[in-house]
């Protein structure tokens, strides 16, 4: 019987960080197979009981070994094999469910200046109509309450960008050369020399150049009526798995993006150094030495 695909690097997060864009940039690589479910979650709901809160109709979950590896099933010849779930990062028990199941395997964090991504992570929960509440730093500091009320980690836009808390499991657990690092500005400013970084990491063909022009899953707010009735499919999970890209014209995708979302108001810089010096000023010096990183924009 021939051996079942595995992964052999897997992008844990974070949310909110550009992961979708990398893993549409991977993608398109002659060497790489991604799965076709871009976020399987899978090591988040392997023998965890997550009974959490989230508003509209919860996803099926993927809980066996056997379901995960099946969708690794259509490998062919390509020599790295990932997926891109960016919750891993903020589980407390992914970094020792990969390593036990998947001890080769690489780890690929994109990481973002904490309140920004938070601030992404709302517009997310609020373009899906999943957030209730109106103002951002109001839903920002009511994650106390929330968590003790068991809502799910989507609404987790505090906790989630303490970082350095989250990458150590993943640094005591992996060997540091088969963990690497991105910073969200770095693939958003030269997509090409990150993705040729990452090639190299993947020991795969690094001449290959991706059509990195697209952003992939911007935040926007719903408009008018046709926006608030994709909202509400989007809440309940009513939208087709159909990549309209591949089988419109560009400019038609266009003027549908345009008719449905609006540019949502930019987050202030007061806000963004008034909450960082509050919550994050320890986290990110301490994660400037355990990336080897110069964070001091974050700040």
């Amino acid at each position: 019987m021939q051996e079942k695909s595995k992964p052999n690097f897997i992008i844990i997060g974070a949310m909110k960080a550009a992961t979708t864009s990398l893993y549409t940039y991977l993608k398109q690589h002659p060497d790489v197979f991604m799965t076709h479910i871009k976020e399987p979650m899978f090591f988040n709901n392997l023998n965890q009981k997550n009974d959490f809160i989230i508003k509209g109709k919860k996803t099926k979950k993927i809980t066996s070994l056997d379901d995960y590896y099946a969708l690794f099933n259509k490998v062919k010849k390509e020599k790295a094999i990932g997926e891109a779930s960016p919750a891993y990062i903020y589980n407390t028990q992914c970094a020792s469910l990969i390593k036990k199941h998947l001890p080769n395997t690489k780890i690929i964090a994109i990481l973002r200046q904490p309140v920004e991504r938070a601030y992404s992570n709302y517009l997310h929960a609020k373009r899906a109509d999943r957030e209730p509440l109106t103002n951002f730093e109001d839903a920002f500091n009511s994650e106390e309450d929330r968590i003790k009320q068991k809502w799910s980690p989507l609404y987790h836009y505090k906790s989630k960008g303490f970082y350095y808390k989250q990458l150590k499991r993943y640094y005591n657990t992996f060997p540091e050369n088969q963990i690497k690092i991105i910073l969200f500005e770095d693939i958003s400013v030269k997509p090409k020399k990150i993705i040729k970084e990452i090639f190299d990491f993947l020991e795969i063909e690094n001449q290959f150049i991706p059509n990195t022009s697209k952003k992939a899953n911007v935040s926007g707010n719903p408009k008018g009526v046709l926006g608030w009735v994709i909202m509400k499919m989007r809440k309940y999970n009513r939208i087709p798995n159909i990549e309209f890209r591949k089988i419109l014209p560009k400019f038609i995708v266009n003027i549908i993006l345009e008719e449905i979302y609006q540019k949502p108001k930019k987050i202030s810089r007061k806000l963004v150094s008034k909450l960082t010096k509050k919550y994050y000023m320890e986290d990110i010096k301490n994660l400037e030495k355990l990336i080897k990183r110069d964070l001091s924009n974050w700040l």
